[in-house]
Formats: structure tokens, C-alpha cells, sequence
């Protein structure tokens, strides 16, 4: 009974070995058959068609995307591109009304004064063609939209 088990052992490292050489070899096969120029010709030309493949893809794309009015890819990277120029105009200009409201040296009073001059649309109704503004909080108007000032926009 000791015996057959040192047989299955032997048998068992035996195989492993023989699998191991075989391995190799296959290995030795695979990498000498792609290390062919051909082969890289093959892969070139192929990866050309898949290339011009995608281009026709993506001019249908834009095609249909004109026709069903939808977003492409490149739409959407603008438009990505055009917030954060948006953002960063911003981010100056909140700069320079600090430092314009830092060196002029107002006071609060003179500023609230300042403000008085800016007005806030706080709702617009347009079926009655009107809008609520404020110029002070608490102190609210009614304008009412002329069909001239719609017929400009």
C-alpha cells in the first residue's frame, strides 16, 4: 500500500514535468509564428479597416444625430468646455467686484445705496404677460410686458 502511493507521486511529477515541456514548447511555437513580419502586415491592414470603420460610424452618427436632434460626443465635450471658460469668467469677475468693493473703501450704508439701482426679477407669469420685480426686499411692482418688447427677442 506504501508503495502505490509513491507510485501515484512519481506519476503525478512525471506528468507535470512532461506538461511543462509542452507548455514550452507550444510557447516557442506561438511567439516564433507571431514574429513574422507577416503577420504584423496582416494585423496593420486589418487594423486600418476597423479604423475606417469607426469614421463611418461615427459620420452616420452625426448624420442622425442632425437628423433626431441629439447630442454627439463631441456636442458634449463643448459644451463641457464651454461651462468651465463660463465658471472661470465668473470666478474673475467675483474677483474683480471684490477687490473693486475692497479699495473703494464703501461703507455698508454707501453700498446698500449702490444696490438700490439693481433690480431682481423675483417671478414671472406669462400667460398675464407680467413680471414681479424688486428693487428693495419687501418693496415689490408689477410690470407688464408690451408686445413690442416680446417681438424683440
Amino acid at each position: 500500500m506504501l508503495h502505490s502511493s509513491n507510485n501515484k507521486d512519481e506519476r503525478k511529477k512525471k506528468l507535470k514535468v512532461k506538461a511543462i515541456k509542452v507548455e514550452n514548447e507550444w510557447n516557442e511555437t506561438i511567439k516564433s509564428g507571431l514574429n513574422k513580419e507577416s503577420v504584423f502586415h496582416i494585423v496593420g491592414l486589418e487594423s486600418e479597416l476597423e479604423a475606417e470603420k469607426l469614421r463611418m460610424v461615427r459620420e452616420q452618427v452625426e448624420v442622425l444625430s442632425l437628423k433626431y436632434n441629439f447630442p454627439t460626443k463631441n456636442d458634449v465635450a463643448n459644451i463641457a468646455r464651454l461651462l468651465i471658460q463660463i465658471e472661470e469668467k465668473i470666478d474673475r469677475l467675483e474677483e474683480q467686484f471684490d477687490e473693486g468693493l475692497a479699495t473703494t473703501g464703501q461703507t455698508q450704508a454707501q453700498q446698500l445705496s449702490m444696490g438700490k439701482n439693481m433690480v431682481k426679477v423675483i417671478m414671472e407669469d406669462m400667460a398675464e404677460r407680467h413680471a414681479i420685480v424688486s428693487i428693495l426686499p419687501g418693496q415689490d411692482e408689477k410690470i407688464v410686458r408690451s408686445m413690442a418688447s416680446d417681438q424683440d427677442e
